[in-house]
């Protein structure tokens, strides 16, 4: 039984050496309860029902199908009193990532997170916040998706976005962070800040990760190169 305060946490990974590892990584903090686990995202939606978890962790060589499906479920029950919320380790984001993302309610981290940084993921999961590493938004911003194309209604709301703030944009969905826009463009981080809530508002985004969202369905972010050749730019005038 989870205790008030505490943040119960469903494990799910297919191989019980990796779940013994992140029940070790995991119990380091004594807020963190791991009250079960499972061997598959298909498996995780029954346990969960049964031992009521915060956050499901579930690890991945690649990102399935159950796994979204599962992320549709959590989503589904948005009204619950007590939602919860998914956080799924896979090596590297592609297509699929960003369909993951776009459900809702769901962090993805890479495979190689920190036992500290994971911890504190859990912690910001749990609060309803959606924690996203840098490295792993820049390789966002390098994967191969299918756009949509740009409907004249996105157009114009980039449109909207001053020459300064279409920058910041493109800055912001490789993954940069304020601090590291602000050297780059040699300005003070609190205009950075401003810039990036006048974005947001404009373009009615939530995150930086709706942003990156954004930036693939409207054409801004080109197919595939190599992350170090990948050339980035509006695509309005």
């Amino acid at each position: 039984m989870v205790a008030r305060g505490d943040i119960g946490v469903l494990l799910v990974s297919e191989d019980q050496l990796e779940r013994a590892g992140l029940h070790a990584v995991l119990g380091r903090d004594s807020g963190i309860l791991i009250v079960g686990d499972a061997e598959s995202p298909g498996e995780a939606h029954r346990v969960a029902s049964l031992c009521k978890p915060d956050v499901i962790l579930c690890s991945e060589r690649s990102l399935s199908r159950e796994t979204l499906v599962l992320a549709e479920r959590l989503a589904a029950q948005s009204s619950d009193a007590r939602p919860v919320h998914l956080i799924v380790l896979v090596p590297s984001p592609d297509d699929q990532a960003i369909n993951l993302l776009r459900i809702g309610r769901c962090t993805l981290l890479g495979r190689g997170v920190s036992p500290s940084d994971l911890i504190a993921a859990v912690r910001v999961t749990a609060a309803g916040y959606m924690p996203i590493r840098t490295d792993l938004a820049r390789n966002l911003a390098a994967a191969s998706v299918s756009l949509k194309g740009s409907s004249h209604e996105t157009l114009e709301r980039v449109r909207s976005l001053t020459k300064r703030e279409r920058r910041v944009f493109e800055l912001m969905i490789q993954g940069l962070s304020n601090p590291e826009i602000a050297v780059g463009l040699g300005v003070a981080e609190s205009t950075v800040k401003s810039h990036v809530q006048s974005i947001l508002g404009k373009l009615d985004l939530r995150d930086r990760v709706q942003a990156v969202i954004f930036a693939y369905e409207a054409g801004i972010v080109r197919r595939a190169a190599p992350l170090g050749e990948q050339r980035m730019g509006m695509s309005v005038a």
